[in-house]
């Protein structure tokens, strides 16, 4: 393709679901080269023919949404042809769209709610982790659910929060990752401080409205006073309250500047109608605990759908993809601080590495993944030693 042309072309696919026929935006092959990857895999160089694109995450178009029903699958050549898939129209159609239509029957669901909020051009990156999300409710839905695809969904899904958080590399040390680790889980709580002062400065509003309404009268049959207090007793706790949460929030304040995104500014920044996307994340994590909210949660959902993968061994032939599903089972333990798991897989990892290029000596070339994969579980182990997270 030529450097100033379009990188993309429009790929009709009928949803299984619906039956409404979208048109999805298909990445042109050559459009971007990636180079570099972080210890998880991660790209850390992207380029794109056309350098108007270069800001571009090609992880927005990873995922395909119907433009009416919401229903998300991996946009690939299986989701792409799957009117010719036999088996799919026989055994799993009906069941996916009996589970998907009852999830949009609830105005409150968790596909409703991420299925609205679809904003490409405003929000790219946090767009793009919602479609995964999408993706992963539908798939989980399905008796025999591949842990493996949805393994492979939320890791992506961290790989966004990380650029949206400035994509740093966590390969150096694991004191960095550490500290980065602590930076995400002080803006969780900041966040949540945030919602809990206004939570509570809503109630003392509704306090100084109405306070005949909150205590009741001995001629009431509502009910006893709420809480068994009084209106100033309420609303001296609420007072005590908000001082505590905003001096939580001024100690906290110091490392605002350190959770800034790319993609307008940091968490404070609205999102929809809600305060920040982390609050967004929050209010559909009630409906279903699947939601992460940052890259440590997504990391954490990644890892335990992997360990899934790996028990049942479905999906995951012999060889590289073993040799791989063993390395990022000690990459992700190793990322949420379980360090004598990420010492056990890693030691996995590198066993069953040398045991397959030992087997495939004379063809280097299928062993090259494996090589690779056996020197970054060593570097791995190397470096938790010197750090002395491990014995």
């Amino acid at each position: 393709m030529k450097a100033d042309e379009t990188p993309f072309y429009f790929t009709r696919v009928e949803c299984p679901v619906c039956r409404t026929v979208n048109e999805f935006e298909t990445i042109k092959m050559g459009a971007y080269t990636e180079s570099g990857r972080d210890t998880d895999f991660r790209p850390l160089q992207r380029e794109w023919r056309n350098p108007r694109y270069n800001n571009t995450n090609p992880l927005l178009y990873f995922m395909a949404t119907c433009s009416s029903c919401f229903y998300t699958r991996e946009f690939n050549r299986k989701f792409r042809e799957w009117k010719s898939d036999t088996a799919f129209r026989t055994h799993r159609q009906t069941v996916v769209r009996q589970h998907h239509l009852a999830q949009l029957a609830d105005e409150n669901s968790a596909a409703k709610l991420l299925g609205a909020a679809l904003w490409p051009a405003s929000y790219p990156l946090r767009t793009a982790i919602n479609k995964l999300l999408l993706g992963i409710l539908d798939e989980e839905q399905l008796d025999g659910a591949s842990h493996f695809d949805i393994a492979r969904w939320y890791l992506r899904s961290a790989w966004l929060f990380r650029e949206m958080n400035g994509g740093t590399e966590t390969h150096s040390s694991p004191w960095t990752l550490l500290r980065q680790q602590i930076t995400q889980r002080l803006h969780s709580v900041r966040t949540e401080a945030e919602s809990a002062t206004a939570q509570i400065a809503e109630v003392k509003g509704m306090l100084d409205c109405h306070p005949e309404s909150v205590v009741a009268t001995p001629n009431d049959n509502d009910g006893p006073p709420l809480c068994g207090q009084s209106v100033q007793t309420l609303a001296g706790y609420a007072d005590a309250l908000i001082a505590e949460t905003d001096n939580l929030l001024q100690l906290l304040s110091q490392d605002q500047g350190a959770t800034e995104t790319t993609e307008g500014g940091n968490d404070a920044e609205r999102y929809g109608d809600y305060p920040s996307y982390t609050s967004f994340l929050r209010e559909i994590k009630m409906h279903w605990d699947g939601i992460p909210t940052d890259e440590m949660e997504a990391l954490g959902k990644s890892l335990e759908h992997y360990r899934k993968a790996y028990r049942e061994g479905r999906d995951i032939p012999p060889g590289n993809a073993q040799i791989q599903l063993a390395y990022m089972i000690g990459e992700l333990s190793r990322r949420t601080a379980r360090y004598t798991d990420a010492r056990q897989f890693f030691d996995l990892a590198i066993r069953t590495g040398r045991e397959w290029m030992h087997k495939l000596k004379n063809d280097p070339t299928k062993t090259a993944l494996a090589r690779h994969i056996v020197d970054l579980a060593i570097d791995q182990v190397h470096a938790m030693r010197d750090a002395e997270l491990i014995g």
